[in-house]
């Protein structure tokens, strides 16, 4: 096995480590070894380095998994030197890390995790149709006439139902006051483009519709798009 020791020690305890570690592995780095080693040996690295270990001591051992893997095996001495990986920090603060998501944006954590909610709830919405389900049990291969993610949308579409603002649609939503027949009929004659939703709601098409994959443009309507854009 490929290991990497990596030396936090401090005053004597470094000199001491440095001995043991210089006989089984090469020394890359002031305070960094390498080595291919068994495990045999590496019980043996470990157990010098107990013997030798002080107040000051602080060896990690990390194992090489992979070329872009590596795994905290051990580590001998002052753990809190080391993080739950073997990393060591470099900097430190006093300032509140919560002031500092704040800062970042973070305060709309909680508007990300609703319209992923929404989305990862209402995303399939489309398939729960008598033709989709038929084609699951069917040995038909052939693609749906309109996709269920499109369906999904003109779904969610009926749902807001004109509203210019999301929080009448997402109300009925919340307490269940859903007029089936009349979003099944406001289906059936749908023909318009997604252009009358607001704001919400027109992030939570966007996620339906493109589950998939980015909706396709014909031609003239690329070349406007990069027109406009």
């Amino acid at each position: 096995m490929m290991v990497v020791f990596v030396s936090e020690c401090e005053k004597n305890a470094l000199k001491k480590t440095r001995r043991v570690l210089d006989s089984f592995a090469d020394r890359i780095g002031n305070c960094v070894w390498q080595t291919v080693i068994t495990l045999e040996g590496l019980d043996a690295v470990k157990k010098l380095l107990r013997q030798t270990a002080s107040k000051n001591t602080a060896v990690a051992c990390h194992w090489l998994r992979s070329r872009s893997r590596a795994e905290l095996y051990w580590v001998v001495g002052k753990r809190h030197k080391f993080n739950a990986q073997g990393q060591v920090p470099v900097h430190r603060t006093e300032q509140s890390l919560l002031n500092m998501h704040q800062e970042n944006d973070w305060c709309y954590l909680p508007l990300i995790k609703a319209l992923t909610a929404l989305a990862a709830l209402l995303h399939d919405w489309g398939k729960a149709n008598t033709a989709f389900q038929q084609k699951l049990t069917s040995k038909d291969k052939r693609g749906d006439p309109l996709r269920h993610e499109w369906v999904s949308y003109l779904l969610l579409k009926a749902l807001v139902d004109g509203a210019s603002d999301d929080k009448k649609w997402l109300t009925k939503l919340a307490t269940g006051k859903i007029a089936e027949q009349k979003i099944i009929a406001v289906v059936c004659k749908a023909n318009d483009k997604a252009n009358s939703l607001p704001p919400f709601a027109t992030l939570l098409a966007w996620l339906i519709v493109t589950h998939h994959r980015l909706p396709f443009l014909r031609k003239d309507e690329a070349k406007e798009y990069r027109e406009n854009n």
